[in-house]
């Protein structure tokens, strides 16, 4: 059993452009699955994760492209995905630790109301108008885990594979 994970590793290792690129689309895939099939609306934090997994497809599918080509471009394409996947990290873990209440999320995951110009009228109907998506509550979990938890985790761990293999790569 340890001898099947350590080849796994090894694998994935060596084709973690491809396992970037795919964990990215398949975790897109799942948040605008969420979000179009579920019902499920993003909040202010989310899209900045969502970007990054944009970026890292891009930057990816360009490293994969110059990997035969370029060894260089190669490897500052494959840095740029290691960025991208460094951004869906910090912004995921960030994201996780608003929904936990371990720290405020930014103002605009909150309510924010116009300094007094308006009527109570107006006020009521600003708000029946407008779908309000909070940053800190949870719309989602799996073992306690929210998305963005599970963002967290899986951008740490191809982060940190990919921070590896970048080291590898500069050494040669």
């Amino acid at each position: 059993m340890l001898e099947k994970l350590k080849s796994l590793y090894a694998y994935a290792y060596q084709n973690i452009v491809e396992l970037a690129v795919l964990a990215s689309i398949f975790m897109l895939s799942g948040a605008y699955g969420f979000e179009y099939i579920g019902g499920l609306f993003p909040c202010d934090l989310c899209w900045p994760q969502r970007y990054a997994h944009m970026a890292a497809i891009v930057f990816g599918c360009f490293a994969l492209y110059m990997r035969n080509n370029s060894p260089t471009k190669w490897l500052r394409f494959k840095i740029l995905t290691l960025f991208s996947y460094g951004a869906s990290a910090g912004y995921s873990g960030y994201h996780a630790g608003v929904e936990q209440k371990w720290w405020e999320g930014p103002d605009s995951c909150t309510l924010q109301l116009d300094d007094g110009e308006l009527s109570m009228e107006q006020i009521v109907e600003s708000l029946n108008s407008v779908a309000f998506v909070r940053c800190d509550e949870i719309p989602w979990e799996l073992f306690g885990i929210s998305m963005a938890g599970y963002n967290f985790i899986f951008s740490l761990i191809i982060f940190i594979m990919l921070l590896s293999s970048v080291k590898q790569d500069v050494r040669k």
